[in-house]
């Protein structure tokens, strides 16, 4: 057996393994388990609706999306939250719905989460936040969210109802208004004032006040806002996946290198040792070539998942605003 014959039973021993480890670990059980939990949250939810209480299945389809953000269930939460009048919510994710069925290849979903977010565009409240006077550690939250500084001045649609803004800064004293946003259609603008200077410490008083506790940054991080998920199991065994390929086509590109060395080394011999060299790199060349193929096969497995990651994990048939459930994993 010859040194390339036996390099390349060695990658393909590593090469398997490699993938049995990684198809073997914990991600598929991890995605089984979203998808179990998914299943139970949407049919809860749609049972719920059936029975016409949108507000206990909104948070069952909500959690669902969450493990799950196919568009049939994104278009199953959006027609919740414009049940309970939750028509900014529903109109974000109508746009999420459409987004996602695009890139799964779902047209009918696509235009179906396009027309019912068009449908919502003329109803939606709206609130514009307008700083009359900014100062550098100035921070700005709409009910305990932060409004970046590029939102100011942008009527930027909201649920009906109260909503609270705030603003602090560094050395001033806090603000807060309460506004209730209930018209159709309806767009308030709320002026933030110029921030009054806070008042010097007495001597003798603790000299941090209750506000100084914790920076806003500080204070925003002990309560994060949900996220959702990027890094799903399918993208994890997608990158991992991906990995091992890379390392099979670099083994395979090692290989060829080393197979081109001994066949021009071959081309300055003659009789029986150039034969036998001659051959040597021939197999060194056929090996190079398969532990690349593979390689690059198993690259390509990787590749795919992460971009079927984000969907195709649950679809639903819409007709109208009667949304029924249509499962496909």
């Amino acid at each position: 057996m010859t040194i390339c014959e036996r390099l390349l039973r060695r990658c393909a021993r590593t090469l398997a393994l490699a993938l049995v480890l990684t198809l073997g670990s914990p991600i598929a059980p991890a995605q089984a388990q979203d998808e179990a939990s998914a299943r139970a949250l949407f049919a809860e939810g749609r049972r719920l609706v059936k029975e016409g209480a949108y507000d206990k299945a909104c948070p069952k389809l909500e959690a669902a999306s969450k493990l799950y953000p196919g568009s049939g269930v994104l278009l199953n939460l959006g027609d919740c939250f414009e049940h309970i009048n939750r028509l900014a919510s529903a109109w974000a994710v109508f746009g999420d719905a459409a987004a996602n069925a695009r890139r799964a290849s779902r047209a009918d979903d696509e235009a179906e989460a396009k027309r019912r977010q068009s449908a919502l565009e003329p109803r939606l409240q709206r609130i514009t936040i307008h700083v009359v006077k900014d100062v550098p550690t100035l921070v700005v939250k709409r009910d305990q969210t932060i409004v970046d500084r590029g939102a100011w001045d942008t009527a930027l649609p909201v649920d009906a109802g109260t909503h609270v803004i705030t603003a602090e800064a560094k050395d001033r004293a806090p603000w807060s208004s309460t506004v209730a946003v209930t018209g159709v259609g309806q767009t308030l603008t709320v002026d933030v004032p110029a921030l009054r200077e806070a008042a010097v410490p007495v001597a003798g008083s603790p000299t941090a006040s209750p506000t100084d506790e914790a920076s806003p940054a500080s204070r925003e991080s002990m309560t994060p806002a949900e996220k959702p998920r990027y890094w799903t199991s399918r993208r994890a065994a997608g990158v991992a996946i991906f990995g091992v390929g890379a390392v099979g086509i670099g083994v395979g590109g090692v290989l060829g290198l080393v197979a081109k060395s001994e066949f021009n080394t071959a081309l300055g011999e003659t009789g029986a040792t150039q034969r036998n060299d001659s051959a040597t790199a021939v197999h060194g060349g056929n090996a190079a070539t398969i532990v690349m193929a593979v390689g690059g096969g198993v690259a390509a497995a990787g590749i795919i998942l992460w971009l079927t990651a984000p969907n195709g994990s649950v679809a639903l048939s819409t007709t109208g605003r009667q949304i029924a459930a249509r499962w496909t994993f």
